[in-house]
């Protein structure tokens, strides 16, 4: 539903949407405005808020949930300061994965969370051997994912 609304703040009236839902838990009522020429309601909810919503959210649950930066539970701010940057330096880590799993032939890797990614690809079983001149590695006979860590590594 649309219709326009003018603030005690606003210069001018606004177009305004409501999407108003009924769920188990009661009535789920939204409001926004938007200044987006030329659509309807639907498709600038469906389409543009909640889509925007949706990405920045899960960004922030896997920031805080799958790199950790939630424990920040020491009494000096300097101890939390280092971990909570621990935490950003593991997050960018695995954005940089993720791109690279992006150029990969890989399609059902392409979808993972960082959750996903630490399991699949970074908690391995594996020998590594160094000597004077090379380092080899031998991973796990059992790691599925063994082409995609390939090609992760030599790209």
């Amino acid at each position: 539903m649309s219709f326009t609304y003018k603030a005690k703040s606003w210069h001018k009236p606004q177009q305004c949407y409501s999407k108003v839902e009924s769920t188990g838990l009661g009535m789920n009522i939204r409001h926004f405005s938007s200044n987006l020429p030329q659509k309807d309601a639907r498709e600038i909810y469906f389409d543009f808020y909640v889509k925007r919503g949706d990405s920045s959210e899960n960004r922030i649950k896997e920031v805080k949930n799958m790199c950790f930066s939630d424990r920040l539970s020491n009494h000096s701010f300097l101890a939390n300061f280092f971990r909570l940057m621990m935490s950003s330096l593991a997050y960018e880590m695995f954005l940089l994965l993720k791109q690279k799993i992006k150029k990969t032939r890989f399609e059902v890797a392409k979808k993972w969370l960082i959750s996903s990614i630490r399991t699949y690809l970074l908690k391995v079983g594996a020998t590594i051997k160094i000597t004077k001149r090379r380092i080899y590695d031998q991973l796990s006979k059992s790691f599925v994912y063994k082409g995609l860590f390939r090609e992760i590594i030599t790209q």
